[in-house]
C-alpha cells in the first residue's frame, strides 16, 4: 500500500513540472505579436490624426489670411480719397476670375506681386521658421525678411483663390482652396465669402 501510495505521488510530481509544449509557446508568440501589432497600430494612426489635425488647422489659417486680405483690399478702398470705381478694384485681381485661379501673397513687398496668376497650377508655399510666416520665394521679397538671409522650407500647402460673379451682378464670391499631402493622402479644403460693392462706385 505504501509503495502505491508513493508511485501516484511521484506520479504527480512529474506531471506538475513538465514544460509548455511547442504549440502552446507558438500560440503564446502569436498572442503577444498580435497585441504589440495592435498597439503599434494603434500609436501610428494617433500619429497620423495629429498631424492631420494640425495641417488642418494652419490650411484653414492661411485661407482665412488670404480672404481678410482680399477683404481689407476693398475696405481700404472704399475709405480712400477720390474712392476708385468697383471696376477699377475688381481689375488687381483680374487672374483670379480665370478658371485656374490666382496666388495671393500679402506679405510681398511691392503691391502688384500680391496677386499673380496661377497658370496650370499654383505654386507651393514656403515656411519661413523664424518669422512663422508662410509666404512665397524668393527670399528677401517678402516685408517681414527684407534682408534675404533666411532660409525657407517648401511645404505641400497649395493655395489657390478663384472669384466669380455673384447672382446680383454686383457682388463677387471669392473662393479659397487649400490642398496638401498627410503622409501619402491628398487633403483638400475651402472657404468661401460674398464681396459686395459695398462703398465702392
Amino acid at each position: 500500500m505504501k509503495y502505491f501510495q508513493l508511485s501516484t505521488f511521484n506520479f504527480q510530481t512529474r506531471g506538475a513540472n513538465r514544460g509548455f509544449t511547442l504549440i502552446e509557446t507558438l500560440i503564446a508568440i502569436l498572442i503577444l505579436a498580435m497585441t504589440i501589432g495592435a498597439l503599434l497600430s494603434l500609436t501610428a494612426g494617433g500619429f497620423f490624426s495629429i498631424r492631420y489635425a494640425k495641417n488642418d488647422i494652419v490650411a484653414s489659417n492661411l485661407l482665412q489670411e488670404s480672404l481678410e486680405y482680399i477683404r481689407n483690399t476693398r475696405d481700404s478702398a472704399a475709405q480712400e480719397q477720390g474712392v476708385p470705381s468697383w471696376d477699377a478694384w475688381r481689375s488687381q485681381f483680374d487672374a483670379c476670375f480665370d478658371q485656374d485661379g490666382c496666388m495671393i501673397n500679402p506679405y510681398a513687398v511691392s503691391a502688384p506681386a500680391r496677386v499673380s496668376g496661377c497658370g496650370s497650377t499654383c505654386d507651393n508655399l514656403y515656411y519661413f521658421p523664424g518669422d512663422g510666416f508662410y509666404a512665397y520665394p524668393p527670399v528677401g521679397d517678402n516685408v517681414f525678411n527684407t534682408t534675404g538671409s533666411e532660409e525657407s522650407v517648401k511645404t505641400s500647402f497649395i493655395r489657390t483663390i478663384t472669384m466669380e460673379e455673384g447672382p446680383s451682378g454686383t457682388d463677387i464670391i471669392v473662393t479659397a482652396t487649400m490642398q496638401w499631402m498627410n503622409g501619402t493622402n491628398t487633403k483638400q479644403t475651402k472657404q468661401s465669402i460674398i464681396l459686395s460693392q459695398w462703398n465702392l462706385q
